[in-house]
């Protein structure tokens, strides 16, 4: 991009090698010297407009098919910005936490996806990492801007491992179309870090977050958190200094003897209002300076930290999804889940499954089944015992791609997983019939994860069967008359009820 007048520039998402939502109005904006008008122009298709009195300046390119590469112009009296390498394509909003945010050479054979990554139609891009503005400021100040990437072994190995299969599986069936994805994710964050504060007063779940957290940092000034988050960082230094000389050492140590020879990760962070988890800080610092750059959905996988308070991540999660929609304009822009996998600790498999997974899995479940355009991925086959962030990144981000193929881009592939849409007693038995099945149900096992509750309302190990393509049978010893059904409702167990397709059925309890 070339130099241009004082004053005058792009915002810092547009650059060389970027990718521009296609077929949709694209919003173009940036800073100049107050009431100068700033041309921006597109192979061979211009607009103009006049900065304000705060400088800004914004315009929309009119909406274009699939192609490039182009060179993006834009103009302010002599002075010019030039993007080189633009496409039109397909644009994805990548968001989360940790799971999203782990990278392909940390997921599973990441070295040898590394190496296999070259894909010249997948671009990445990655908003600076800051939990405050004024820190963004720094880092941007600093000649740290974020630019867009191409994937390949120099670039893919810090793209998030769940985004760059879901970005593989687009980029394999849609010919000759340029897939970009914006990549905003942060481990540890609560969804409340991803709204603004004032989204969040509007509702009683998200007022429960700011004043909980306010009470959380109390009377703690800026100055005495920096303290403590600079002593934190040092620690975390140290920490991650003693894992990568361990697996410099022993490539494929296991993490179990990570944690013994190096200690347990440090965690929590020290509490404050400018850390990266205090409500709104995120969205304030890192996703709203991405709006309203043209997408055409939402892939969203976070959920693990709200645990703290599961009941209310139902109504967290429905104000997420109005406000993303809302910044980037569209009331029904697709938005894909990713549901939580199986996990539990070892501490709480000890004293006894608290059940608060469970229930962010229904949420999510229940946010998928009634508001429009949004839709879900099921990894109850996938997660670790005692790890929070299972490595297996390429099953998740497959089936997100399929998702996306199918659910939005109308494709004829299987991206929705099998879904219970009728349950009858009969006989003593429960019956149980979904839909989207593929070829037909199978259970990869012995039917294990299936319960029965009786007229005690106690739930009991039941036996499945398959037996139609799209039903299931469900019984228990002992129990006539079931009072409810449950499959794979557990923080971590069994889950073996597939489609034809492969994809897993989500876990399920039904009260008669």
């Amino acid at each position: 991009m070339g130099k241009g007048a004082v004053g005058f520039r792009l915002n810092v998402i547009f650059g060389d090698d970027m990718v521009l939502q296609r077929d949709v109005p694209v919003p173009v904006w940036g800073e100049a010297p107050a009431g100068e008008t700033v041309e921006v122009s597109l192979d061979g298709v211009s607009a103009g407009a006049r900065a304000d009195e705060a400088g800004r300046w914004k315009i929309e390119l009119p909406a274009g098919p699939a192609g490039g590469p182009y060179t993006l112009k834009a103009r302010c009296g002599a002075a010019e910005l030039r993007c080189e390498r633009v496409w039109r394509g397909e644009v994805w909003l990548a968001g989360g936490q940790s799971n999203m945010e782990m990278t392909l050479t940390g997921s599973d054979n990441g070295d040898a996806a590394v190496r296999e990554s070259l894909d010249p139609r997948l671009h990445f891009y990655h908003p600076a990492k800051a939990a405050t503005v004024e820190e963004v400021e720094e880092i941007e100040g600093g000649g740290g801007h974020p630019r867009w990437h191409v994937s390949g072994p120099d670039t893919a190995g810090d793209l998030s491992a769940v985004a760059y299969y879901a970005g593989r599986t687009l980029t394999s069936r849609l010919p000759d179309v340029h897939v970009g994805l914006l990549v905003c994710c942060w481990g540890g964050t609560y969804a409340h870090c991803w709204m603004p504060e004032e989204e969040l007063r509007t509702f009683p779940e998200g007022i429960r977050c700011v004043e909980e957290f306010d009470a959380r940092v109390g009377g703690k000034s800026d100055r005495e958190f920096l303290r403590e988050q600079a002593a934190y960082q040092r620690e975390l230094d140290i920490w991650n200094g003693r894992v990568a000389a361990r697996r410099a050492a022993e490539p494929d140590v296991s993490r179990e003897v990570l944690e013994k020879d190096c200690g347990p990760y440090p965690w929590p962070p020290p509490m404050g209002r400018r850390g990266f988890q205090y409500p709104g800080n995120l969205y304030r610092s890192m996703l709203s300076r991405m709006a309203p750059y043209a997408i055409r959905g939402f892939w969203y996988y976070q959920g693990e930290t709200d645990e703290e308070w599961p009941e209310r991540y139902r109504a967290l999660l429905e104000h997420l999804i109005y406000r993303w929609r809302k910044d980037w304009g569209g009331e029904e822009k697709p938005f894909l889940l990713v549901q939580l996998p199986m996990y539990i600790s070892k501490a709480e498999h000890a004293a006894g499954d608290s059940m608060r997974w469970p229930v962010l899995r229904e949420a999510q479940a229940d946010a998928a089944g009634s508001i429009p355009g949004v839709e879900m991925v099921v990894t109850a086959d996938c997660g670790e015992f005692d790890n929070v962030h299972p490595t297996d990144k390429r099953t998740p981000g497959t089936r997100l791609g399929l998702l996306a193929l199918e659910s939005v881009y109308r494709l004829p592939v299987t991206g929705r997983p099998p879904v219970c849409v009728d349950a009858r007693r009969e006989d003593g038995a429960v019956v149980l019939r979904f839909d989207r099945v593929g070829g037909g149900l199978y259970l990869a096992g012995e039917g294990l994860g299936f319960r029965l509750a009786g007229a005690d309302g106690v739930f009991r190990d039941a036996s499945a069967h398959v037996t139609a393509p799209d039903t299931v049978r469900v019984t228990a010893g002992g129990i006539d008359v079931p009072t409810a059904v449950s499959y794979a409702r557990y923080s971590f167990g069994q889950a073996q009820l597939y489609g034809g397709t492969g994809l897993a059925a989500a876990p399920l309890e039904i009260v008669f």
